[in-house]
Protein backbone atom coordinates (compact mmCIF):
# COMPACT_ATOMS: atom_id res chain seq x y z
CA UNK A 1 0.00 0.00 0.00
CA UNK A 2 0.95 3.36 -1.01
CA UNK A 3 1.98 6.46 1.26
CA UNK A 4 -1.38 8.56 0.95
CA UNK A 5 0.30 11.49 1.14
CA UNK A 6 3.25 12.88 -0.97
CA UNK A 7 6.55 14.61 0.05
CA UNK A 8 5.74 18.66 1.09
CA UNK A 9 7.16 20.90 3.04
CA UNK A 10 7.58 24.37 4.95
CA UNK A 11 4.95 26.19 4.82
CA UNK A 12 2.86 23.99 2.04
CA UNK A 13 2.08 21.75 5.22
CA UNK A 14 0.55 24.62 6.84
CA UNK A 15 -3.00 24.70 4.11
CA UNK A 16 -5.32 21.94 3.36
CA UNK A 17 -4.03 19.78 0.84
CA UNK A 18 -7.34 18.23 -0.23
CA UNK A 19 -10.11 21.23 -0.15
CA UNK A 20 -9.39 23.87 -2.86
CA UNK A 21 -9.97 28.14 -2.18
CA UNK A 22 -12.86 27.35 -3.69
CA UNK A 23 -14.59 24.40 -1.84
CA UNK A 24 -13.56 26.48 1.42
CA UNK A 25 -15.11 29.97 0.58
CA UNK A 26 -18.02 27.60 -0.47
CA UNK A 27 -18.60 26.92 2.80
CA UNK A 28 -18.27 29.75 4.79
CA UNK A 29 -20.70 31.66 2.20
CA UNK A 30 -23.31 28.80 3.55
CA UNK A 31 -22.79 29.54 6.88
CA UNK A 32 -23.04 33.13 6.62
CA UNK A 33 -26.59 32.24 4.72
CA UNK A 34 -27.58 30.07 7.85
CA UNK A 35 -26.47 32.95 10.28
CA UNK A 36 -28.68 35.37 8.72
CA UNK A 37 -27.41 39.07 7.93
CA UNK A 38 -27.30 40.71 11.54
CA UNK A 39 -24.81 38.33 12.52
CA UNK A 40 -21.09 37.11 12.27
CA UNK A 41 -19.76 33.74 13.29
CA UNK A 42 -16.26 33.75 15.28
CA UNK A 43 -13.94 30.92 14.84
CA UNK A 44 -10.83 30.09 16.88
CA UNK A 45 -8.23 28.09 16.15
CA UNK A 46 -6.47 25.95 18.93
CA UNK A 47 -4.32 27.53 20.89
CA UNK A 48 -0.60 26.26 21.43
CA UNK A 49 -0.50 22.60 23.25
CA UNK A 50 2.61 20.83 25.00
CA UNK A 51 4.85 18.80 22.80
CA UNK A 52 5.82 18.26 19.38
CA UNK A 53 2.15 17.51 17.20
CA UNK A 54 0.27 20.03 16.47
CA UNK A 55 -3.53 20.12 17.16
CA UNK A 56 -5.82 22.33 15.06
CA UNK A 57 -10.04 22.74 15.67
CA UNK A 58 -11.91 20.80 13.71
CA UNK A 59 -14.90 23.82 12.85
CA UNK A 60 -11.50 26.59 12.37
CA UNK A 61 -9.92 24.47 9.80
CA UNK A 62 -13.16 23.17 8.05
CA UNK A 63 -13.74 26.84 7.03
CA UNK A 64 -10.00 27.86 6.05
CA UNK A 65 -8.16 24.65 6.34
CA UNK A 66 -4.82 26.53 7.70
CA UNK A 67 -2.80 25.23 10.33
CA UNK A 68 -2.27 28.23 13.13
CA UNK A 69 -2.38 28.11 16.24
CA UNK A 70 -3.98 31.72 18.20
CA UNK A 71 -5.97 32.49 15.17
CA UNK A 72 -9.56 33.87 14.75
CA UNK A 73 -12.21 33.93 11.85
CA UNK A 74 -14.74 36.81 11.45
CA UNK A 75 -17.22 35.74 8.98
CA UNK A 76 -20.14 38.17 7.83
CA UNK A 77 -23.56 37.23 7.63
CA UNK A 78 -24.48 40.11 5.54
CA UNK A 79 -22.28 39.23 2.70
CA UNK A 80 -20.21 36.34 3.73
CA UNK A 81 -17.04 38.46 4.07
CA UNK A 82 -14.44 36.99 6.22
CA UNK A 83 -11.17 38.31 7.66
CA UNK A 84 -8.64 36.52 9.26
CA UNK A 85 -7.09 37.57 12.29
CA UNK A 86 -3.42 36.06 13.52
CA UNK A 87 -0.71 36.64 15.86
CA UNK A 88 2.88 37.40 14.16
CA UNK A 89 5.73 35.10 13.02
CA UNK A 90 7.72 36.40 16.14
CA UNK A 91 5.47 35.20 18.78
CA UNK A 92 5.19 31.60 17.26
CA UNK A 93 7.44 28.84 18.01
CA UNK A 94 9.69 27.21 15.04
CA UNK A 95 11.58 27.87 12.08
CA UNK A 96 10.52 30.87 10.06
CA UNK A 97 9.58 28.30 7.00
CA UNK A 98 7.11 26.27 9.15
CA UNK A 99 5.38 29.31 10.65
CA UNK A 100 3.13 31.76 9.51
CA UNK A 101 1.70 35.19 10.63
CA UNK A 102 -0.10 38.28 9.32
CA UNK A 103 3.09 39.51 8.25
CA UNK A 104 2.13 36.50 5.22
CA UNK A 105 -1.55 38.40 4.64
CA UNK A 106 -1.17 38.74 1.10
CA UNK A 107 0.07 34.97 0.26
CA UNK A 108 -2.52 33.83 2.91
CA UNK A 109 -5.82 36.01 1.52
CA UNK A 110 -4.92 34.75 -2.24
CA UNK A 111 -4.32 31.02 -1.40
CA UNK A 112 -7.60 30.94 0.97
CA UNK A 113 -9.43 33.72 -0.74
CA UNK A 114 -10.38 35.69 2.24
CA UNK A 115 -11.54 38.91 2.24
CA UNK A 116 -8.72 40.40 4.63
CA UNK A 117 -6.14 39.12 6.55
CA UNK A 118 -5.18 41.15 10.15
CA UNK A 119 -3.05 41.29 13.10
CA UNK A 120 -4.78 39.94 16.24
CA UNK A 121 -4.65 42.78 17.87
CA UNK A 122 -7.38 44.01 15.60
CA UNK A 123 -9.70 41.68 16.68
CA UNK A 124 -11.06 43.68 18.83
CA UNK A 125 -11.94 47.22 16.63
CA UNK A 126 -13.39 44.33 14.28
CA UNK A 127 -16.03 43.41 17.31
CA UNK A 128 -17.06 46.74 17.90
CA UNK A 129 -19.87 47.05 15.68
CA UNK A 130 -21.11 43.00 15.80
CA UNK A 131 -24.36 43.08 17.64
CA UNK A 132 -24.89 39.33 17.28
CA UNK A 133 -22.32 37.00 17.47
CA UNK A 134 -22.08 33.37 16.61
CA UNK A 135 -19.21 31.31 18.78
CA UNK A 136 -19.28 27.77 18.51
CA UNK A 137 -19.98 26.52 22.33
CA UNK A 138 -17.62 23.86 22.17
CA UNK A 139 -13.91 23.01 23.79
CA UNK A 140 -11.17 22.51 20.56
CA UNK A 141 -12.18 19.23 18.81
CA UNK A 142 -8.97 17.71 17.20
CA UNK A 143 -5.50 15.52 17.34
CA UNK A 144 -7.73 12.36 17.92
CA UNK A 145 -10.31 13.67 20.30
CA UNK A 146 -13.64 14.58 19.73
CA UNK A 147 -15.96 17.18 20.03
CA UNK A 148 -17.63 15.30 22.91
CA UNK A 149 -14.35 14.16 24.88
CA UNK A 150 -13.00 17.34 25.05
CA UNK A 151 -16.51 18.82 26.29
CA UNK A 152 -16.50 15.68 28.70
CA UNK A 153 -13.12 16.16 30.03
CA UNK A 154 -13.43 20.01 30.52
CA UNK A 155 -16.82 19.62 32.30
CA UNK A 156 -15.40 17.38 35.00
CA UNK A 157 -12.09 19.94 35.48
CA UNK A 158 -14.48 22.60 35.96
CA UNK A 159 -16.87 20.59 38.44
CA UNK A 160 -13.51 19.17 40.66
CA UNK A 161 -13.18 21.12 43.95
CA UNK A 162 -9.39 21.25 43.35
CA UNK A 163 -9.10 22.23 40.25
CA UNK A 164 -12.65 24.73 38.87
CA UNK A 165 -10.88 24.90 35.77
CA UNK A 166 -12.79 27.34 33.21
CA UNK A 167 -13.59 25.72 29.84
CA UNK A 168 -11.69 27.41 26.93
CA UNK A 169 -14.80 28.36 25.00
CA UNK A 170 -16.92 29.70 28.34
CA UNK A 171 -13.38 31.30 29.31
CA UNK A 172 -13.44 32.87 24.91
CA UNK A 173 -17.56 33.87 25.57
CA UNK A 174 -17.02 35.72 29.11
CA UNK A 175 -14.11 37.73 27.74
CA UNK A 176 -16.17 38.43 24.96
CA UNK A 177 -19.13 39.80 27.12
CA UNK A 178 -16.84 41.58 29.43
CA UNK A 179 -15.05 43.60 26.57
CA UNK A 180 -18.48 43.92 24.64
CA UNK A 181 -21.41 43.74 27.17
CA UNK A 182 -23.75 44.72 24.12
CA UNK A 183 -22.99 41.69 22.34
CA UNK A 184 -25.75 38.76 22.16
CA UNK A 185 -23.38 35.73 22.08
CA UNK A 186 -25.40 32.49 20.05
CA UNK A 187 -23.93 28.72 19.88
CA UNK A 188 -23.18 28.26 16.36
CA UNK A 189 -22.63 24.20 16.90
CA UNK A 190 -25.59 23.83 15.59
CA UNK A 191 -25.51 24.79 12.61
CA UNK A 192 -22.33 23.97 11.64
CA UNK A 193 -22.80 20.20 12.66
CA UNK A 194 -25.57 20.59 10.22
CA UNK A 195 -23.27 21.56 7.27
CA UNK A 196 -20.50 19.15 8.74
CA UNK A 197 -23.45 16.29 8.61
CA UNK A 198 -23.03 15.55 4.73
CA UNK A 199 -19.67 15.10 2.87
CA UNK A 200 -18.22 16.80 -0.05
CA UNK A 201 -16.73 14.41 -2.49
CA UNK A 202 -13.58 15.73 -1.47
CA UNK A 203 -13.72 14.63 2.16
CA UNK A 204 -15.17 11.88 1.16
CA UNK A 205 -11.98 11.03 -0.46
CA UNK A 206 -9.71 11.95 2.69
CA UNK A 207 -12.77 9.75 4.21
CA UNK A 208 -11.50 6.89 2.18
CA UNK A 209 -8.30 6.72 2.37
CA UNK A 210 -8.07 7.03 5.97
CA UNK A 211 -10.45 3.65 5.70
CA UNK A 212 -7.82 1.90 3.40
CA UNK A 213 -5.62 2.90 6.59
CA UNK A 214 -7.56 1.19 9.14
CA UNK A 215 -8.14 -1.74 6.65
CA UNK A 216 -4.75 -2.39 6.22
CA UNK A 217 -4.16 -2.40 10.40
CA UNK A 218 -6.58 -4.97 10.80
CA UNK A 219 -5.46 -7.19 7.61
CA UNK A 220 -1.63 -6.79 9.23
CA UNK A 221 -2.39 -7.44 12.70
CA UNK A 222 -4.39 -10.67 11.41
CA UNK A 223 -0.98 -11.90 10.26
CA UNK A 224 0.84 -11.14 12.99
CA UNK A 225 -1.55 -12.63 15.84
CA UNK A 226 -0.36 -15.94 17.41
CA UNK A 227 -0.77 -17.40 21.01
CA UNK A 228 2.13 -15.52 23.20
CA UNK A 229 2.09 -12.61 21.43
CA UNK A 230 1.11 -9.58 23.59
CA UNK A 231 -2.36 -6.83 22.58
CA UNK A 232 0.32 -4.26 22.86
CA UNK A 233 1.90 -5.41 19.39
CA UNK A 234 -1.14 -5.35 17.58
CA UNK A 235 -1.48 -1.05 19.32
CA UNK A 236 2.18 -0.97 17.42
CA UNK A 237 1.37 -2.43 14.29
CA UNK A 238 -1.33 0.52 14.17
CA UNK A 239 0.51 3.25 14.94
CA UNK A 240 3.24 2.22 12.28
CA UNK A 241 0.93 1.92 9.70
CA UNK A 242 -0.37 4.63 10.34
CA UNK A 243 2.80 6.50 10.63
CA UNK A 244 4.57 5.05 8.03
CA UNK A 245 1.98 4.95 5.41
CA UNK A 246 0.07 8.52 6.28
CA UNK A 247 2.37 9.96 7.73
CA UNK A 248 -0.17 10.54 10.48
CA UNK A 249 -1.10 9.58 13.99
CA UNK A 250 -4.42 7.94 16.11
CA UNK A 251 -7.60 9.12 15.77
CA UNK A 252 -8.79 7.58 18.64
CA UNK A 253 -6.90 4.59 21.23
CA UNK A 254 -6.21 1.73 20.17
CA UNK A 255 -8.78 -1.07 21.19
CA UNK A 256 -6.65 -4.77 21.55
CA UNK A 257 -8.56 -6.92 23.84
CA UNK A 258 -8.23 -10.74 23.57
CA UNK A 259 -10.13 -13.52 25.71
CA UNK A 260 -12.90 -11.66 27.86
CA UNK A 261 -11.02 -8.49 28.01
CA UNK A 262 -13.51 -7.57 24.79
CA UNK A 263 -16.87 -7.50 27.21
CA UNK A 264 -15.31 -4.13 27.52
CA UNK A 265 -15.99 -2.45 24.30
CA UNK A 266 -13.28 0.50 25.47
CA UNK A 267 -10.90 -1.47 26.42
CA UNK A 268 -7.16 0.34 26.35
CA UNK A 269 -4.77 -1.57 28.65
CA UNK A 270 -3.63 -3.78 25.85
CA UNK A 271 -1.36 -5.72 27.94
CA UNK A 272 -2.28 -9.18 28.29
CA UNK A 273 -0.95 -11.83 26.24
CA UNK A 274 -3.06 -13.42 23.59
CA UNK A 275 -4.07 -17.28 24.45
CA UNK A 276 -4.62 -20.43 22.45
CA UNK A 277 -8.43 -20.67 21.83
CA UNK A 278 -9.00 -17.08 22.67
CA UNK A 279 -10.31 -13.99 19.78
CA UNK A 280 -9.21 -10.67 19.99
CA UNK A 281 -11.00 -7.65 19.15
CA UNK A 282 -9.53 -4.88 17.59
CA UNK A 283 -10.97 -1.24 16.85
CA UNK A 284 -8.68 1.56 15.79
CA UNK A 285 -8.66 4.62 13.07
CA UNK A 286 -6.05 7.32 12.03
CA UNK A 287 -6.59 11.24 12.32
CA UNK A 288 -5.59 11.54 9.02
CA UNK A 289 -5.04 15.24 7.89
CA UNK A 290 -7.51 15.92 10.82
CA UNK A 291 -10.55 12.97 9.52
CA UNK A 292 -11.13 9.99 11.40
CA UNK A 293 -12.25 5.74 9.83
CA UNK A 294 -13.47 3.73 12.48
CA UNK A 295 -13.26 0.04 12.32
CA UNK A 296 -13.72 -3.14 14.54
CA UNK A 297 -13.12 -6.91 13.50
CA UNK A 298 -12.74 -10.01 15.52
CA UNK A 299 -10.22 -12.65 14.90
CA UNK A 300 -8.96 -16.39 16.62
CA UNK A 301 -5.58 -16.09 18.21
CA UNK A 302 -4.93 -19.64 17.05
CA UNK A 303 -6.24 -18.37 13.61
CA UNK A 304 -9.52 -20.74 13.38
CA UNK A 305 -12.65 -19.65 14.79
CA UNK A 306 -14.02 -22.19 17.10
CA UNK A 307 -17.66 -24.01 16.55
CA UNK A 308 -19.00 -21.29 19.18
CA UNK A 309 -17.83 -18.24 17.42
CA UNK A 310 -18.24 -19.46 13.97
CA UNK A 311 -21.59 -19.51 14.92
CA UNK A 312 -22.35 -16.86 16.96
CA UNK A 313 -19.69 -14.60 15.10
CA UNK A 314 -20.94 -16.12 11.94
CA UNK A 315 -24.41 -14.44 12.64
CA UNK A 316 -22.99 -11.33 13.77
CA UNK A 317 -21.08 -10.71 9.83
CA UNK A 318 -24.63 -12.04 8.41
CA UNK A 319 -26.14 -9.21 10.20
CA UNK A 320 -24.16 -7.15 8.93
CA UNK A 321 -24.22 -8.13 5.14
CA UNK A 322 -27.52 -8.07 5.37
CA UNK A 323 -27.72 -4.05 6.90
CA UNK A 324 -25.49 -3.39 3.76
CA UNK A 325 -27.31 -4.70 1.52
CA UNK A 326 -30.71 -2.42 2.64
CA UNK A 327 -28.99 0.61 3.01
CA UNK A 328 -29.62 3.27 0.44
CA UNK A 329 -30.44 7.14 0.11
CA UNK A 330 -34.28 7.99 1.10
CA UNK A 331 -34.23 5.12 3.80
CA UNK A 332 -34.87 5.29 7.56
CA UNK A 333 -32.76 3.94 9.70
CA UNK A 334 -35.16 2.44 11.62
CA UNK A 335 -36.83 0.81 8.45
CA UNK A 336 -33.50 -0.58 7.93
CA UNK A 337 -33.51 -1.89 11.39
CA UNK A 338 -37.15 -3.77 11.13
CA UNK A 339 -36.32 -5.71 7.85
CA UNK A 340 -33.21 -6.75 8.76
CA UNK A 341 -34.61 -8.07 11.87
CA UNK A 342 -36.85 -9.81 9.95
CA UNK A 343 -34.49 -11.18 7.45
CA UNK A 344 -32.40 -12.63 9.98
CA UNK A 345 -35.49 -14.26 11.80
CA UNK A 346 -35.80 -16.26 8.73
CA UNK A 347 -32.38 -17.40 8.83
CA UNK A 348 -32.40 -18.33 12.11
CA UNK A 349 -35.58 -20.53 10.60
CA UNK A 350 -33.40 -21.88 7.65
CA UNK A 351 -32.00 -25.48 8.29
CA UNK A 352 -29.46 -24.57 5.98
CA UNK A 353 -28.60 -22.02 8.15
CA UNK A 354 -24.47 -22.43 9.09
CA UNK A 355 -24.86 -20.53 12.17
CA UNK A 356 -27.82 -22.79 13.28
CA UNK A 357 -30.79 -20.92 15.24
CA UNK A 358 -29.64 -17.96 17.01
CA UNK A 359 -33.84 -16.88 17.24
CA UNK A 360 -32.97 -15.70 21.79
CA UNK A 361 -30.09 -14.08 20.26
CA UNK A 362 -31.61 -11.94 17.74
CA UNK A 363 -34.57 -11.46 20.27
CA UNK A 364 -31.63 -10.15 22.73
CA UNK A 365 -30.56 -7.80 20.09
CA UNK A 366 -34.01 -6.44 18.97
CA UNK A 367 -34.84 -5.96 23.08
CA UNK A 368 -31.54 -4.22 23.26
CA UNK A 369 -33.14 -1.51 20.63
CA UNK A 370 -29.48 -0.74 19.67
CA UNK A 371 -29.11 1.39 16.21
CA UNK A 372 -26.43 -0.34 14.19
CA UNK A 373 -25.81 2.77 12.34
CA UNK A 374 -24.20 3.89 15.48
CA UNK A 375 -22.32 7.42 14.74
CA UNK A 376 -20.77 9.27 11.96
CA UNK A 377 -17.81 9.53 10.87
CA UNK A 378 -15.53 12.53 9.88
CA UNK A 379 -13.56 15.49 11.10
CA UNK A 380 -13.98 12.97 14.18
CA UNK A 381 -14.95 9.42 14.73
CA UNK A 382 -17.99 10.70 16.89
CA UNK A 383 -18.54 13.37 13.94
CA UNK A 384 -20.20 16.30 15.31
CA UNK A 385 -23.81 16.88 13.23
CA UNK A 386 -27.01 17.20 13.32
CA UNK A 387 -28.44 14.56 15.54
CA UNK A 388 -31.75 14.68 13.62
CA UNK A 389 -30.22 12.50 10.91
CA UNK A 390 -31.76 9.25 13.18
CA UNK A 391 -35.09 10.17 12.46
CA UNK A 392 -34.46 11.71 8.75
CA UNK A 393 -33.91 9.79 5.30
CA UNK A 394 -30.59 8.65 4.97
CA UNK A 395 -28.69 11.43 2.53
CA UNK A 396 -26.17 10.96 -0.34
CA UNK A 397 -22.71 12.03 1.07
CA UNK A 398 -23.42 11.00 4.60
CA UNK A 399 -20.93 8.98 6.74
CA UNK A 400 -21.26 6.92 9.67
CA UNK A 401 -19.97 4.02 11.46
CA UNK A 402 -22.55 0.40 10.60
CA UNK A 403 -21.85 -1.97 14.03
CA UNK A 404 -24.16 -4.65 14.30
CA UNK A 405 -23.07 -6.21 18.12
CA UNK A 406 -24.10 -8.51 20.76
CA UNK A 407 -23.21 -9.25 24.39
CA UNK A 408 -23.49 -12.68 25.67
CA UNK A 409 -23.54 -13.10 28.79
CA UNK A 410 -22.67 -16.93 29.52
CA UNK A 411 -19.60 -16.57 27.80
CA UNK A 412 -18.48 -12.96 28.55
CA UNK A 413 -17.98 -12.01 24.73
CA UNK A 414 -18.95 -8.85 23.42
CA UNK A 415 -19.05 -9.74 19.16
CA UNK A 416 -19.21 -7.09 16.58
CA UNK A 417 -18.48 -6.49 12.99
CA UNK A 418 -18.01 -2.53 12.28
CA UNK A 419 -16.77 -0.65 9.01
CA UNK A 420 -17.26 3.14 8.02
CA UNK A 421 -20.18 3.41 5.36
CA UNK A 422 -20.69 6.72 2.58
CA UNK A 423 -24.28 6.71 1.72
CA UNK A 424 -24.23 6.75 -2.49
CA UNK A 425 -26.61 6.87 -5.14
CA UNK A 426 -27.36 3.45 -5.57
CA UNK A 427 -26.59 2.01 -1.76
CA UNK A 428 -23.62 2.50 0.18
CA UNK A 429 -19.93 2.11 -0.23
CA UNK A 430 -17.40 0.40 2.63
CA UNK A 431 -14.50 2.80 3.05
CA UNK A 432 -13.35 0.18 5.72
CA UNK A 433 -14.06 -2.66 3.08
CA UNK A 434 -10.54 -4.02 2.22
CA UNK A 435 -10.34 -5.35 5.46
CA UNK A 436 -12.05 -9.20 5.48
CA UNK A 437 -14.97 -9.79 8.13
CA UNK A 438 -16.12 -13.01 6.61
CA UNK A 439 -14.89 -16.05 8.44
CA UNK A 440 -13.33 -17.61 5.57
CA UNK A 441 -11.51 -14.47 4.09
CA UNK A 442 -10.71 -13.78 7.86
CA UNK A 443 -8.90 -17.31 8.03
CA UNK A 444 -6.91 -17.04 5.11
CA UNK A 445 -5.62 -13.84 5.73
CA UNK A 446 -4.06 -15.66 9.47
CA UNK A 447 -2.79 -18.14 7.03
CA UNK A 448 -0.39 -16.04 5.47
CA UNK A 449 1.46 -15.23 8.84
CA UNK A 450 4.23 -13.15 9.23
CA UNK A 451 7.43 -14.60 10.20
Amino acid sequence: MANLIHDISGLDLLFSRDFTAGELAARRRTIAGRIGPKAHLLVASAPPVPGDVPVQDANFYYFCGLETVHSYLLIDGKDGRTRLFLPSRDKMEGEPEDKLGFEDADMIRQRLQLDGVFPSSELTAALVAVSLLYVPHAEVEGGGVTRFGANGCAKRREEEEWDQAEPRHKRLIRLLKERFPAIEIADACPLVSDMRTIKSPAEIEVLRQAGQLSAAVMVESMKATRPGVTETHLQAIAEFVFRDQGHCGLGYGVIAASGQNNWNGHYHRNNATMRDGDVVLMDCGPDLRHYASDIARIWPVNGVFSDWHRRVYGFIAAYHNTLLDLIRPGALALEIYAEALRRMARQCKDPASPFGDQTALLDQMAAAGVGYLNHGVGLSVHDAMNPAWKTQPLQVGFVCALDPMVWCKPEHQYIRVEDTIVITPDGCERLTGAAPFEIAEIEAAMRMRNV
